[in-house]
């Protein structure tokens, strides 16, 4: 089962894309550059690879429907949470998974677009992601003079620049696990994290369990939780 999670501050806070988007594009470029040469015309020299970008489109139902991902929670939440994490500059995680391929990366939000539809509550959206990569500057100390006592007035004493490497910034989140015991299932976790077994499917698509091991998971297996089921109400 697809699923797309957006999540923030090492997984405290996020949520589950209620409707899954019918498509979800990605493109990756390199930024190379063209030289005119007299003798051979145009040619382009290959650089490094710009970041890789990404958008979907979707909508937020005003009210409960059978083919939402999700327990329903208002359109104006999600509007909410979103623009809060782009006023705050917040770097975010992206996770994909039940596709074709794999996505978990960290991400920051380029645009966010929204209108209610006419006739409905629903809020249709655009929203655009590119990826972080995390980086430091170096910090420069003022250079510190010698405490031994100059000897010479013609001396000129030693400086000394102390290049430190800034701290990382946003380490890799850390997500939460489940260990299973004797006489768990997907069902009992998703009742004990959320408080409605029902929602086993969403922890089934995170782990990519199929539907035939579900009934012979093996004592001691780490499944993931998803970010919302432990996120701070």
């Amino acid at each position: 089962m697809i699923g797309i999670y957006l999540s923030a501050k090492n997984d405290k806070e996020g949520f589950r894309i209620p409707v899954n988007p019918p498509e979800l594009p990605f493109k990756e470029s390199a930024d190379s550059e063209e030289f005119q040469i007299a003798s051979v015309g145009m040619v382009s020299v290959p650089k490094a690879m710009k970041l890789k970008e990404f958008n979907f489109s979707s909508f937020f139902p005003s009210s409960e429907t059978h083919y939402a991902e999700t327990q329903f929670v208002k359109p104006q939440e999600y509007v909410n949470k979103i623009n809060e994490w782009m006023t705050n500059r917040e770097v975010i995680r992206f996770v994909f998974v039940g596709g074709s391929f794999v996505v978990n990366e960290q991400v920051t939000i380029e645009s966010f677009e929204y209108q209610q539809q006419y006739g409905t509550a629903d809020v249709d959206y655009t929203i655009a992601f590119k990826k972080y990569v995390s980086f430091g500057f170096k910090k420069m100390e003022a250079p510190k003079k010698q405490a031994s006592a100059v000897k010479s007035a013609d001396k000129k004493l030693a400086e000394k620049v102390v290049k430190k490497q800034a701290p990382r910034e946003n380490p890799k989140p850390i997500p939460q696990t489940y260990s299973l015991v004797k006489g768990d299932s997907l069902w009992k976790i998703a009742q004990k994290y959320t408080g409605n077994g029902a929602n086993y499917k969403a922890l089934q698509a995170l782990n990519g369990i199929k539907d035939s091991d579900l009934r012979r998971l093996p004592i001691g297996l780490k499944v993931k939780i998803p970010p919302e089921w432990t996120a701070k109400k």
